[in-house]
């Protein structure tokens, strides 16, 4: 995910705002009456926490996300729960917005202490609806690894290990599957899915019509763009499809965007324009390093763009996103019809330049 800001954009979670700046995890918050917000630790990693989002409805609550399988995480939801007046037992369901550990990872636990269903889109279901075969993960990240460039001393930092295959164990199947513009809650029909994929296949928003406020998981966040990737399990054009789904929101007015990390901001048309402006900027900073050094591979690529925290502080899983982001970019170049793959010596993604000049016509 790559750092950025635009000044339109308006921070309505001072509190979750000031607890971002000083580290720290934010309190639980009434965001309005019947709708609360609660902070799960997301540990080891610079998103830090994780915000479930509490519904009441007629019979019980509804969890919007559940946050990563640990403890700690697990302490600050049923602590938070206590704080409103409630208690694991009283939740009933699980809205999943997707299938990421850090989103779905504590459903299976919630459901063995409530019997809450769990519910999230069709394609994201199918993405956790299988077992996994440790070693064949290797394998084919190791393949996918070397296609793509990357350096036989970087190959091992940048594969899962054991426990991170362990952490995928735990995600739990869905019991339901919602689908673009169902309203999966009987008891409170204003809330309503909204099928935005792009980070994940089946990534999911959850309008509230009624308060007019938008629950958009990772699909728009105030200050950091999502992490669009492909990988392994993530082919096609996943950066197109993102902008795709951003461009069609562009038009709703919600009062607030209620993001999973950071804070509660407003501003959805200013901040989906400076999304696309983002990843313009990125895709024609792929493309002059292609127009550059013609036949690099996407690793090299990945190594001479403009990141947050700079290629060089960037290790391990955090180096192979970057270079997942990297392939996105450059496989939407490819679909755009700025570049021609050509693999060699079977590596795969690299970029011999073609149509500059219709390329440049079609950014400005």
């Amino acid at each position: 995910m790559t750092t950025s800001t635009h000044p339109k954009i308006t921070v309505t979670g001072h509190l979750q705002k000031e607890a971002w700046r000083l580290r720290e995890l934010p309190p639980v918050e009434l965001v309005r009456p019947g709708l609360w917000s609660i902070p799960v630790i997301f540990p080891n990693n610079p998103l830090r926490y994780v915000n479930v989002y509490v519904i009441e409805v007629p019979t019980g609550l509804v969890l919007v996300d559940a946050g990563w399988p640990v403890d700690e995480a697990w302490a600050n939801l049923t602590e938070g729960l206590v704080s409103i007046g409630a208690n694991v037992t009283d939740v009933e369901g699980v809205l999943v917005t997707h299938n990421h550990a850090d989103h779905l990872g504590l459903a299976g636990r919630i459901r063995d202490a409530s019997g809450a269903w769990v519910a999230m889109h069709r394609l994201d279901a199918e993405g956790v609806d299988h077992e996994i075969d440790p070693e064949e993960m290797t394998t084919s990240s190791e393949r996918w690894l070397i296609g793509a460039g990357v350096q036989e001393s970087d190959l091992a930092s940048m594969i899962p290990d054991v426990g991170q295959f362990a952490n995928h164990l735990m995600i739990p199947k869905a019991d339901r599957l919602i689908e673009d513009g169902e309203r999966p809650l009987p008891g409170a029909p204003a809330i309503r899915a909204i099928w935005t994929p792009g980070h994940s296949p089946g990534h999911l928003c959850f309008m509230d019509d009624e308060r007019n406020l938008l629950m958009s998981g990772d699909h728009l966040l105030p200050r950091i763009s999502p992490h669009i990737s492909v990988h392994p399990r993530e082919t096609g054009d996943p950066l197109g499809t993102y902008i795709a789904t951003l461009n069609a929101m562009r038009d709703m007015t919600p009062d607030e965007i209620l993001p999973a990390h950071e804070y509660r901001f407003s501003g959805l048309a200013e901040r989906v324009d400076q999304m696309n402006l983002h990843h313009e900027e990125r895709l024609a900073e792929v493309l002059d390093w292609i127009m550059t050094r013609p036949g690099a591979s996407s690793y090299e690529i990945a190594a001479h763009l403009s990141w947050s925290h700079g290629w060089e502080n960037t290790r391990g899983m955090l180096r192979r996103a970057a270079l997942g982001e990297t392939i996105a970019h450059i496989v939407h170049l490819q679909v755009r019809g700025a570049i021609r793959n050509e693999p060699v010596d079977g590596r795969e993604y690299r970029g011999e330049l073609v149509r500059t000049d219709a390329w440049f016509a079609n950014a400005r």
